[in-house]
C-alpha cells in the first residue's frame, strides 16, 4: 500500500512540473555576453552585440573597442562595419565616421560584400553612407547590372519612386527582363515598359536558290 501511495506522489510531481510553462530566456546581457566572450574571444557575434550594448549606454570607448574586435574577427559580416560608423556619428566624430565608412568599402573583396554594406549602412539609417557605397559599388563592380537592382529595391525602401525608376531603366539596359523588378515597381506606381523584342523579317530565297531547290525536290 505504501509503495501505490509512492508512485501515485511521483506521478502528481511529474504531472505538475510537466504542466509547467517554460521560463522565458532573459535578455543578452554584459554579464551573460562577458562570459560567452571568455568562453571564446574570437566569437564575433558576442563582440557585436556587446558593443551596441556599451553604443546604447553611450559608453562610447568600450563600443568602440568591441566594433573593432568584430570587425577584426568577422571582416566579411558588415553589420560591425556599419555600427562602428553609426557610433561615430553619434558620439559626433564625423571624420571619423567617414574615415571607418571609406575603409569599410575598400575592405570589400566582391559585389556581395559591397550590397551587404550598404544594406547594412541603410539598416542603420545612414543613408548617405549607404548612396556612396552604392555609388562607389557601380565603379568597381563587375555586375552592374545587379547593383541597379539592388539600388531599385534601395530607392523604393527610401521611398524614392525617381531615382528607383532611374536605377530600374540603367539595369534594363544591362540586363533586359526583371518580371521581379517591374512587379515590384508596379505596386510603387512606377510604370516601367520593357524593351521589345525585334523580330527580323525573314529572308526570301534567292530566284537561283529557289530553282535549285525545286529541281532537288523533282529528283527525289
Amino acid at each position: 500500500m505504501a509503495m501505490i501511495f509512492r508512485i501515485l506522489a511521483v506521478l502528481a510531481v511529474v504531472m505538475v512540473v510537466g504542466c509547467k510553462s517554460p521560463q522565458p530566456v532573459g535578455p543578452e546581457t554584459e554579464q551573460t555576453l562577458l562570459q560567452q566572450i571568455n568562453l571564446k574571444f574570437e566569437s564575433p557575434d558576442a563582440h557585436y552585440k556587446l558593443a551596441r550594448l556599451y553604443h546604447a549606454q553611450q559608453e562610447w570607448l568600450k563600443a568602440e573597442y568591441e566594433y573593432n574586435i568584430a570587425i577584426g574577427f568577422a571582416p566579411l559580416n558588415k553589420w560591425p562595419d556599419a555600427g562602428l560608423v553609426k557610433l561615430y556619428e553619434d558620439w559626433g566624430r564625423k571624420e571619423n565616421a567617414q574615415a571607418a565608412a571609406e575603409k569599410s568599402m575598400h575592405s570589400c573583396f566582391t559585389d556581395e560584400d559591397l550590397v551587404m554594406l550598404a544594406k547594412a549602412f541603410q539598416k542603420e539609417g545612414l543613408l548617405k553612407y549607404a548612396d556612396n557605397c552604392y555609388e562607389y559599388a557601380l565603379t568597381v563592380a563587375k555586375n552592374k547590372g545587379g547593383i541597379y537592382k539592388e539600388m531599385v529595391y534601395y530607392y523604393l525602401a527610401i521611398g524614392d519612386k525617381v531615382r528607383a525608376e532611374e536605377a530600374f531603366r540603367k539595369s534594363l539596359d544591362i540586363r533586359p527582363y526583371q518580371p521581379d523588378v517591374s512587379a515590384e515597381l508596379g505596386r510603387m506606381g512606377v510604370k516601367v515598359v520593357a524593351p521589345e523584342i525585334v523580330h527580323k523579317p525573314a529572308v526570301s530565297p534567292s530566284p537561283d536558290t529557289a530553282k535549285v531547290e525545286e529541281e532537288i525536290v523533282n529528283k527525289k
